[in-house]
């Protein structure tokens, strides 16, 4: 008898996608194969993403369409839906629904079902998790290998359901997170991202703190650039930045939670920090790493937003020069005390706002990117394009085309910005 084949579908963060990655590892080492696609499949895997509504209609579609594409498959639900509102999760039929406590047991939850082919809903209680260690081999078609050293909020933002689906902040132990990162390095991985649910927290429940993790992942030789993933900004330390700033192999570009510019609507999301504080971290970052980027997250038509309220946040967002931003219309959460708000923005209304946010924000971004001119840069090789032209990223996350002779995919080349084109900085000279 061949072996099942098992396929995973991810949703969400660069979390998920670790975690969906760790999976996969646990499901070869009890005998699955890696499925092509979902149609060939004999087990189905979603992870599950909740950070938006529109997140949780993409899990319920993506189940329905597994149910009439591949109706003989096992599905398994697992992830932070589920964990979130097990309820409404065990409603859809799926045959195994997890959370986020027991990936490891996702499995021999598997194998159990096939033997008795009784559903299973085991969403464990994460009050009292600890973090939970898991390994990826392989991270599917990236270039970077992105590791998850912690986990859980506990900043209780009223939009977010977040909480609610990772519970209290767990960080991976400090010699863990060399020793995988030797194992990327070892499988030709140069940059390692540190990610987790809410990263600056690392370390808080252990004596430590991100700067520690840092210096731990660049230990081993091969590793070449180490960069992080989401970061609050009420939670970095001078003795963070200083850990940061001592270690070479840092990658100077910081995702900054911005979500408001204004401080009104930032009090009602319970965000800990004011607009002047956040632009004060930008400032020291910048004066600490002269070429230094910031990237961010912003939500617009958050309850109770009045058209001063956004076009204050939208002036502030254009003075902080991000180099790129996501931009969000605000979405209800179930059981979050933003959705019990009054003065709900319209949906038209949201998406004016968002639109608006995000086309004046990418010419920021343009402007930023065209501030590189002239300086020199160092760039990981990702994929060739059709011309011979590779991209890749500098160190400051910039979007790169560059001519490399006799290069290959992964290598590390330098060259000096000599245009922008297309939303890339284009490098003469790589070497």
């Amino acid at each position: 008898m061949e072996n099942l084949k098992v396929y995973i579908q991810t949703f969400g963060c660069k979390v998920n996608f670790y975690e969906s990655a760790a999976m996969l590892k646990l499901f070869s080492q009890n005998g699955f194969d890696t499925a092509g696609s979902m149609e060939e499949a004999d087990v189905v895997v979603i992870n599950c993403c909740t950070v938006t509504g529109n997140a949780d209609r993409k899990d319920r579609s993506y189940f329905a369409r597994v149910r009439r594409e591949n109706p003989d498959a096992v599905t398994v639900l697992t992830g932070c839906w589920p964990q979130a509102y097990p309820e409404a999760a065990g409603k859809l039929g799926a045959d195994i629904v997890t959370g986020n406590g027991n990936r490891s047991a996702v499995p021999a939850l598997v194998l159990d079902f096939l033997k008795e082919r009784t559903p299973a809903v085991c969403v464990n209680d994460l009050s009292a998790a600890g973090f939970e260690p898991l390994e990826a081999d392989e991270l599917l078609e990236h270039n970077r290998a992105f590791l998850k050293i912690e986990d859980g909020c506990e900043k209780y933002c009223t939009y977010c359901a977040i909480p609610k689906a990772r519970g209290k902040v767990r960080s991976m132990p400090l010699d863990e997170i060399e020793r995988q990162c030797e194992a990327f390095a070892q499988k030709g991985y140069h940059e390692i991202v540190l990610a987790g649910i809410n990263l600056a927290a690392y370390g808080t429940d252990s004596g430590h703190d991100l700067g520690d993790a840092v210096l731990a992942a660049a230990r081993p030789e091969g590793v070449v650039r180490v960069r992080l993933s989401s970061l609050e900004c009420d939670i970095m330390t001078d003795e963070m930045i200083s850990k940061f700033l001592s270690c070479s192999k840092f990658c100077p570009q910081f995702h900054l939670s911005l979500q408001s510019g204004c401080d009104r609507t930032l009090h009602r999301m319970n965000r800990h920090y004011t607009a002047a504080q956040y632009r004060e971290v930008c400032e020291i970052l910048r004066e600490r790493f002269p070429k230094a980027t910031i990237t961010t997250d912003i939500i617009c038509g958050f309850p109770g937003e009045t058209e001063e309220d956004f076009l204050e946040s939208l002036e502030f967002a254009k003075s902080i020069r991000f180099l790129r931003a996501h931009v969000f219309p605000y979405s209800k959460r179930s059981g979050t005390m933003a959705a019990a708000m009054d003065y709900q923005i319209t949906r038209a209304e949201k998406q004016r706002r968002a639109s608006m946010m995000q086309k004046e924000l990418s010419a920021v971004s343009l402007s930023v990117m065209e501030s590189f001119m002239g300086e020199k840069v160092r760039v990981i090789l990702e994929q060739q394009l059709p011309d011979g032209t590779y991209s890749g990223y500098t160190d400051e996350y910039l979007p790169a085309i560059v001519t490399a002779e006799g290069a290959d995919r992964n290598d590390i080349v330098t060259g000096t910005v000599s245009a922008v084109k297309n939303g890339s900085v284009i490098l003469t000279s790589g070497t």
